[in-house]
């Protein structure tokens, strides 16, 4: 865990943070939707026709909604699909097949860009739902007129396993 934190310091710490005035970020505005694209990786997952291959990686589709409810904290909820199939081999081997999260999150803006957040949910999947625990960190790319490009980092926990993602998509604060 001391490792994946300073992970987390390490790669924030070399984003560049610009100021701006909260009506030019968007900041202002109460809600945040945005739609993703990710690339999750899950060390102890095999594909379904290797299972002596260590590590595996999932492409999966999201949309987020954010909601402000003081200047610096929002509460909101990440939807997560993902596009593949793998096996979890372990004691009862445990297959994912499209698998969709469900996670309410809690946001603390460090920056008007950047946002550092963590929640709990639901991993649910027609073989066997999973609790979920997320940790994560995004920063939102300003393109105008309150549209965003939000790059997140996320680390599930999972019940016999963990993931990391990395997503990139376009997002709108209104």
């Amino acid at each position: 865990m001391k490792k994946l934190a300073l992970f987390f310091i390490t790669c924030l710490s070399c984003l560049t943070v610009f100021a701006q005035h909260p009506e030019e970020t968007g900041h202002d505005k109460k809600h945040f939707i945005s739609i993703t694209i990710a690339q999750t990786f899950i060390p102890r997952g095999a594909n379904m026709d290797n299972l002596n291959h260590k590590g595996h990686f999932v492409p999966g589709i999201g949309f987020d909604y954010l909601y402000r409810v003081k200047p610096k904290l929002e509460v909101g909820v990440m939807l997560d699909f993902e596009l593949g199939r793998y096996i979890i081999p372990h004691q009862d081997d445990l297959v994912r097949d499209h698998a969709f999260v469900v996670a309410g999150v809690l946001a603390y803006s460090i920056t008007p860009h950047w946002n550092v957040f963590g929640g709990g949910g639901i991993e649910l999947e027609k073989h066997h739902n999973l609790g979920v625990f997320r940790l994560g960190t995004e920063y939102n790319f300003e393109i105008g007129k309150h549209w965003s490009i939000p790059v997140g980092l996320f680390y599930d926990i999972k019940e016999g396993y963990d993931t990391f993602s990395l997503s990139v998509g376009i997002g709108k604060a209104f």
